[in-house]
């Protein structure tokens, strides 16, 4: 009997840590996965290789465009005219592609 109960005394911290850790990188994803301001600067469509929206009726505070690059992924505003010219040439390049 004694045996069980220092294995438990073992085992639990160890679920503990566990858990904690689980909880620990869900809550960082979800924060990353959410635009929480909007990139100031255009920038070239040239670089733009996919995008996504972000609304926030849904998980996330704002409304945001998500344009991703080779390297990162950049949060825009829907509104801005400059987000929306982009939008429309990567719609053009998926209809050119889906040809």
């Amino acid at each position: 009997m004694a045996r069980v109960g220092s294995k438990i005394l073992i085992l639990a911290p160890m679920m503990a840590v566990l858990i904690f850790c689980l909880f620990d990188v869900s809550r960082a994803a979800s924060s990353f996965d959410c635009c929480l301001g909007y990139m100031e600067r255009p920038i070239s469509t040239k670089l733009i290789k996919g995008y996504a929206e972000q609304w926030s009726y849904e998980a996330c505070d704002i409304d945001a465009i998500i344009f991703y690059t080779k390297k990162h992924a950049v949060c825009a505003n829907p509104k801005e005219a400059w987000v929306k010219h982009a939008l429309r040439i990567l719609s053009s390049r998926l209809k050119k592609m889906s040809k």
